[in-house]
């Protein structure tokens, strides 16, 4: 075979390649991550594995067997629990902020907020803020007022407390299929809100405008640690960098359906219980 032959080939194999790595989706690239996962502890029982928060200090934040809210640090020492004095179930917990924490009454439609010792500061019902629609998703908002999806009228909005009105208002009914939608999550992190529907991820920037679609189906909860957005699906762990898109995975090792994490541990949720790791 002729040297220009040879380089000739040689040139049409790299370019199939090319073709070949520019046609792997951007989510496809996934990086399978080994580390080892150590459990700590014994397991402690819950009463839900999607009311769970982190705060940034590390702390994580859930519901007991008689659903009370607990807190505790890292290691899974208590740090103190709250007893609401009301009937109602706690939807979703917002603690990202821990001097304000965020508890959501979807059946009471309430708002319920607590300071860093676990006391009520403030709470109020939507009906009382002049919100018409049903709630099924409530998170803070950095600017101290409050997201809600609302499944009556399909629409994303933000609720200014003080001004007892709603400032933002993005109908939603062209991206979410109003046969098959099933919001379950909303949270804002790093000036974009989040909206996890049954049949994906939805992306929005803090002024409610609808930007991307990210394509994870079936999935129970989100939550972020640093420049990656995380979620559990089919019993692996999936991180997902907000910038690049670029994905890892972690095979968890038991049947949980969702999770907390933070550089060095991992809380993975079941049903009923709650079980810490390390990461090696």
């Amino acid at each position: 075979m002729s040297l220009r032959l040879l380089k000739a080939s040689y040139c049409i194999l790299l370019l199939l390649l090319a073709l070949l790595m520019g046609a792997i989706p951007a989510f496809a690239q996934d990086l399978v991550q080994t580390a080892a996962v150590v459990k700590v502890g014994p397991s402690i029982a819950i009463s839900s594995p999607t009311a769970i928060s982190k705060d940034r200090n590390g702390n994580l934040y859930f519901l007991a067997a008689n659903r009370s809210l607990l807190r505790i640090d890292s290691l899974g020492k208590p740090l103190g629990n709250f007893s609401p004095p009301t009937r109602g179930r706690i939807a979703s917990i917002d603690a990202w902020n821990p001097m304000k924490i965020l508890l959501f009454y979807e059946d009471r439609q309430e708002l319920l907020l607590l300071d860093r010792f676990l006391r009520p500061v403030a709470n109020t019902t939507l009906q009382d803020q002049n919100y018409t629609g049903t709630a099924k998703a409530a998170a803070l908002a950095a600017d101290d007022n409050f997201w809600l999806f609302d499944e009556t009228n399909l629409t994303l909005s933000k609720l200014d407390l003080q001004l007892r009105k709603i400032t933002i208002d993005t109908p939603l009914n062209l991206i979410l299929d109003k046969e098959r939608f099933n919001v379950r999550q909303l949270r804002e992190y790093q000036n974009m809100v989040y909206l996890l529907d049954a049949n994906g991820i939805f992306v929005f920037d803090n002024l409610g405008n609808y930007k991307k679609k990210l394509p994870f189906a079936g999935v129970n909860f989100i939550d972020f640690l640093n420049n990656e957005l995380y979620f559990v699906q089919n019993g692996t762990l999936h991180f997902v960098n907000l910038y690049t898109s670029e994905t890892r995975t972690l095979q968890l090792p038991s049947n949980y359906v969702t999770a907390l994490a933070s550089d060095a541990r991992l809380y993975l949720f079941a049903v009923k219980q709650l079980d810490i790791y390390t990461l090696h």
